[in-house]
């Protein structure tokens, strides 16, 4: 008896080590993919469980709140696909993605895959939007670093888009004219504010743009800032 037990206790502990989560809210159409599935099944039911190796996917107009283990949460805006990859793995691979992840231990970090890109997060609010050939990271609140798993990023400082800003108004004045030596500068800048390197740091209130290996730094548009009161509302 004793060893049935033990045996039920193994199974049912190795069962919840699975579970990596729920959704509890949603708008329009979601689906839930199960490990191995072709055909999602549209979820009516709330909540929903989720587990490791399940996928999320919301059609237009769609939302997923999505509740994951502990007080972490994310909001799946539409069109966008996620997998579950692991217990602290998430993989993201199209559309546009709100977190709010509590600060854990380093060795616990939550990571998230973004094409080529891994996210390590140290308990923040940040928005992701895969589109097309370009990944945009906007951070709110906390850090993360921005790895990419081949090669190195060419990583644009903003003092360079700021004196490119200024080249722009000048020539638009009349006091610059010549075509010219304005290719001229920016080919100088370039080789002066620019950097290449295997990770970057996001600090609060950054964002930036991803295209290809080219890392440029933008500012954070209202209407990204509106879209995080999202995960006030679960």
């Amino acid at each position: 008896m004793r060893v049935l037990l033990a045996l039920l206790v193994l199974v049912v502990g190795a069962l919840a080590q699975d579970r990596a989560g729920e959704v509890l809210k949603k708008q329009g159409r979601v689906k839930l993919f199960r490990e191995g599935e072709l055909r999602g099944e549209v979820i009516r039911k709330l909540p929903r469980e989720l587990f490791v190796k399940d996928i999320l996917k919301t059609d237009f107009g769609s939302m997923a709140f999505v509740k994951l283990l502990g007080m972490d949460k994310l909001v799946l805006m539409e069109n966008s696909v996620l997998y579950i990859e692991g217990i602290d793995r998430l993989n993201f691979e199209k559309g546009r993605v709100i977190f709010q992840i509590r600060k854990r231990g380093e060795s616990r970090g939550l990571k998230v895959r973004v094409r080529s890109v891994i996210i390590g997060i140290k308990g923040t609010r940040f928005l992701v939007d895969a589109e097309g050939d370009k990944i945009g990271i906007f951070l709110k609140d906390g850090y993360l670093t921005v790895r990419k798993m081949v090669g190195e990023f060419i990583r644009y400082r903003k003092k360079e888009e700021e004196e490119y800003e200024e080249f722009k108004r000048e020539i638009e004045e009349g006091i610059r004219k010549e075509k010219k030596e304005y290719e001229k500068f920016k080919e100088e800048t370039e080789k002066e504010f620019r950097e290449f390197v295997k990770e970057f740091e996001l600090k609060p209130g950054s964002a930036v743009i991803i295209e290809g290996s080219e890392v440029r730094d933008i500012e954070i548009p209202p209407e990204v800032e509106e879209e995080f009161k999202l995960l006030d509302m679960f």
